[in-house]
């Protein structure tokens, strides 16, 4: 009879969740990431490439995305695009009007 050595991995199930909060990241070349559920409140992502993300749940409460690509964005809702600091630079997804943000924004 032989004994086993194979553990298992405590993290094997639990899906990775990205933690990004606060972190200065410009111009970074995040295309085609799942950033599902990531967690990227006041991260500063200025000029960064984010064509074709998944952003389902993803937390962007502060997050700088002035001058970012966000085109072909998946899953990116109005509420997360109005918690981000965004500018006429940013480049959304089609469908989102920067202009129609602004005015629409809570006060």
């Amino acid at each position: 009879m032989t004994k086993s050595t194979h553990r298992e991995d405590p993290y094997e199930s639990t899906p990775f969740i990205l933690d990004l909060r606060g972190a200065y990241v410009p111009r970074t070349n995040l295309s085609f990431t799942n950033l599902e559920g990531a967690k990227l409140s006041g991260a500063d992502f200025t000029g960064a490439d984010w064509r074709g993300v998944n952003l389902k749940d993803a937390r962007l409460d502060g997050t700088i995305l002035r001058g970012a690509d966000l085109t072909g964005a998946k899953n990116l809702t109005v509420e997360q695009l109005r918690s981000a600091i965004i500018d006429e630079n940013t480049k959304l997804p089609e469908g989102f009007d920067f202009e129609q943000l602004r005015r629409t924004a809570p006060a």
